[in-house]
Order: C-alpha cells, then structure tokens, then sequence
C-alpha cells in the first residue's frame, strides 16, 4: 500500500487554476485501477492544496504518474508552482 500526501503550492495568482486542474482529474484517478483514495483539500488561507492518495502498489502510482491528465498537471506545474510539490510518502504505525 501506498499512501502520499502531497502539499502544492501554487503562485497566488494561480491557485484558482490549479484547484480547477486538480478537481478535472479527481474522478478519472479515483476510477484507476489500483487507486483507493484520491482527494483534494486545501488549507483554510487558501495558499495551499494538499492530495491525499492512496495506492495499492507502486505499480498502480507509476501508471497513475503516466496518465496524460496527470501529465498535463504536472506540466502545468513547471510555471504555476511557488515552490516544489513536496512529497510526503507515509507507513502506518502498527497498532499497540
């Protein structure tokens, strides 16, 4: 299992597109095989958007990275990001 939460953000002047952006992709991943749990938030100034994903393998995230929606994201990125997607890949914490 696979579990991300990703922290973008966006140039202020672009967060409104990216949001949109990230909302057109939203049902096409949820229906990916392999894909548990794609959701998209923000934090409440409105800065930054966070994905919470889950995946059943590294194989079905490497397929979901090929998509060309998530290519045209990504490629979007390049000019409206203010700084680096950061990446958070999470393990649970076996239950006491």
């Amino acid at each position: 299992m696979i579990n991300i939460v990703a922290k973008i953000t966006p140039q202020a002047s672009l967060f409104d597109d990216c949001k949109g952006r990230l909302q057109q992709i939203l049902k096409s991943t949820q229906a990916e095989v392999g894909c548990i749990r794609f959701e998209l938030y923000s934090n409440s100034e409105q800065t930054c958007l966070f994905l919470v994903e889950q995946f059943t393998s590294q194989a079905a995230l490497d397929t979901h990275y090929s998509q060309p929606y998530v290519k045209e994201v990504f490629a979007f990125y390049e000019t409206a990001l203010a700084k680096p997607v950061e990446v958070n890949k999470l393990v649970a914490i076996e239950q006491v």
